[in-house]
């Protein structure tokens, strides 16, 4: 039922240039009589109230917390929800604010963790300090508390008989989602000086951001695979297609760029199980055909973490050929551009970069270019055949 035309929108509607719509319900008492009034103020600060009770029957919060908590709420659902990667895995996200949070304690301290982290930096990078103190306490507080409750819920479980529970695994892999995310976001204290880190730093920063997007496999020690029911169903299915295209390992060089099969002397008989190049570019290379956007942000993302235990012991090697291959990717993820991992990328591209600029192999500084450009370089020559 629309309101009368003769009234005032709401705020949020006049924001929004739409009608004000809400649902007639029938009286308790036996009158046929419908209400269509609008919202009241008594009527919100109820609703803030009951919400208010919530949070402190879930988390054991100060009274002097309540409205601020609220406020994070409203603030990850509104905003943070919005930068996950992809209209798929922001709905999912925001979808928890709703349902999820109210029932699951240490998702809820996330949510409020991941909020003020948002919240923060967004602040801080306008030059806004004023609330920045109380940011980080709330941030801390509610990581340190959401974490503890998460590792003892992951403790008690074991695996279920008759495969798990619809909801717990939805409440699972969204905690898991929102550390992955805060793992990456760790890093953005080392943008600010924008400087290269010394080599064996940036092999540190690269690599453990990277482990923990692996926290997706772990889980099918608990768990089955979702099933179509879970809307993470799609989310993970979404990060490759129905070919298996991401995730080929495809025997020789056919469709592999051939600036990177020259650097890397692969050949007809190479196989991504007894060369490590070989694999890493079989991944690499569909998302180096494929538009870099916020909607392929999960294919970007699922390189890193099926890839991080063949990176490993040739990025700590400091292995020429792979930390290029490194590059590439931490350059398609700059691109992207999310707040959480931008800085870890930028950073991570930097330091790789700074590394092997000292090279005088002419087929190493060429490669280098797009990197160095955070991605912006056209790299389309890549795909030529050596004249």
């Amino acid at each position: 039922m629309k309101c009368d035309e003769t009234r005032p929108r709401c705020s949020r509607c006049s924001r929004l240039d739409i009608d004000c719509e809400y649902v007639a319900t029938a009286s308790p008492s036996t009158s046929t009589e419908v209400s269509a009034s609008s919202p009241t103020p008594l009527g919100h600060n109820l609703a803030v109230v009951s919400a208010s009770n919530d949070l402190v029957k879930y988390l054991g919060i100060s009274v002097t917390q309540q409205n601020s908590d609220i406020r994070a709420l409203r603030h990850f659902q509104d905003f943070t929800c919005d930068t996950f990667g992809g209209d798929v895995v922001n709905n999912i996200m925001r979808m928890v604010v709703s349902k999820d949070v109210w029932e699951v304690p240490y998702l809820m301290h996330m949510v409020l963790a991941m909020s003020s982290g948002h919240q923060r930096r967004l602040l801080d990078a306008h030059g806004q300090q004023k609330q920045l103190r109380a940011l980080e306490f709330s941030e801390a507080g509610h990581w340190h508390r959401g974490l503890q409750l998460y590792q003892a819920d992951l403790a008690r479980k074991v695996q279920p008989s008759n495969g798990a529970s619809k909801s717990g695994f939805d409440a699972i892999v969204a905690a898991m989602l929102i550390t992955i995310v805060f793992t990456f976001a760790l890093e953005d204290g080392s943008a600010h000086n924008d400087r290269p880190a010394s080599d064996n730093e940036f092999i540190t920063r690269i690599l453990n951001p990277m482990a923990s997007t692996g926290g997706f496999k772990a889980l099918q020690l608990i768990y089955d695979a979702p099933s179509n029911g879970s809307p993470w169903a799609q989310v993970f299915n979404a990060a490759d297609d129905n070919v298996g295209s991401f995730t080929s390992d495809e025997p020789g060089v056919e469709g592999l760029p051939p600036a990177f099969v020259r650097l890397c002397e692969l050949d007809d008989s190479s196989t991504s199980y007894a060369n490590p190049y070989h694999k890493i570019l079989r991944h690499l290379t569909p998302l180096l055909e494929m538009k870099v956007e916020p909607e392929n942000m999960n294919k970007i993302f699922a390189f890193g973490g099926r890839m991080h235990k063949t990176f490993r012991p040739l990025v700590i090697q400091k292995d020429i050929r792979a930390l290029i291959l490194l590059s590439w990717w931490l350059a398609l993820l700059r691109q992207v551009d999310e707040w959480w991992v931008k800085a870890w990328a930028r950073t991570s591209c930097r330091s790789v970069v700074a590394h092997l600029s000292s090279l005088q192999d002419p087929k190493v500084q060429a490669l280098l270019v797009y990197p160095a450009t955070f991605g912006t370089a056209d790299f389309s020559w890549i795909w030529r055949e050596e004249g």
